[in-house]
């Protein structure tokens, strides 16, 4: 499978905070997908404040409140596969709160939030 992933950066201490690299977001997403036969797979990751994250929650889930990670799967034309995923939303602050309430480093939340949602939620 060969994998294109858009990694999308809207955070304004972005050089400051611990953002997950291109190469941690190929390794989940690989894992997550290593069942899929298709042979090319684009998925857009954005990291978002949350300002953003809210207005999307409410938008979208009548929630008006800031989330850890919204997806928005690709939903194309019956029959044709695109090989397009969709797209993942994620409120960095929010991911970092619940690491620490966790007691996990925020690298690990990434890892799980990331990897959950793409082999459980279907995206």
């Amino acid at each position: 499978m060969t994998l294109e992933i858009d990694r999308q950066v809207a955070v304004a201490d972005a050089a400051d905070a611990e953002l997950p690299g291109l190469a941690d977001l190929e390794a989940w997403v690989a894992r997550a997908l290593d069942h899929v036969e298709e042979p090319r797979r684009e998925l857009t990751v954005r990291f978002v404040e949350r300002d953003e994250s809210q207005q999307l929650n409410r938008d979208y889930r009548d929630k008006d409140k800031p989330t850890n990670v919204l997806s928005f799967p690709f939903e194309g034309p019956p029959g044709i596969d695109l090989g397009l995923l969709g797209d993942l939303v994620i409120c960095h602050a929010v991911v970092v709160a619940e690491a620490a309430e966790q007691g996990k480093s925020c690298h690990d939340h990434y890892a799980h939030l990331v990897t959950w949602l793409l082999a459980f939620a279907r995206l």
